[in-house]
Parts: structure tokens; sequence; C-alpha cells
């Protein structure tokens, strides 16, 4: 459910609170009878079918690259004698 940065990922979770649900339902209607509405049923397939896809077109999805800055150059525009004549 963590994301690639390690923090928790809104359509990971969101896609499998609806599998859980889905399951809840599925299991719910083929052992005790309870009968579950088609559109709700197919409602939650189509976020978790839609959730999964979108988690995994994340992977292939192209990475930002952060480029490293160039080092600020300095000019040095006076040069310092210290010789031991002047001291």
């Amino acid at each position: 459910m963590l994301s690639s940065e390690g923090k928790v990922s809104s359509k990971r979770f969101v896609t499998f609170v609806c599998l859980l649900f889905m399951l809840i339902g599925y299991t719910a209607n083929l052992f005790w009878d309870f009968t579950i509405e088609s559109d709700l049923f197919q409602s939650l397939q189509w976020i978790v079918m839609a959730g999964l896809g979108f988690t995994a077109a994340e992977n292939f999805s192209p990475k930002e690259v952060v480029e490293e800055e160039e080092p600020i150059k300095t000019t040095v525009t006076h040069e310092y004698d210290y010789s031991d004549d002047e001291i």
C-alpha cells in the first residue's frame, strides 16, 4: 500500500478497500444467500480494475530527473601578497 516514496498511496488504499468489499459481498452471496445489487458489485469491480490499472501504469511512467546545479564559479578579483616584508 506504500508508494515508491514510502507514503501511503490513496489509489492503492481505495482499491484495496473496494476489493475487500467485493470479496465480502461475494462471500456473503455465496454462503449466506445475501443478495448484492449487481450495479453495486459492478461499480466496485470497475473501481478495482481502474485502481489496479493506474497503479500499474505508475511503474511505466518516466521518473522525474532532478538535475544537479553546477557549482557557482567565483572570480578572484584581488590577489594579496602575504610576504614578510610588509609586516
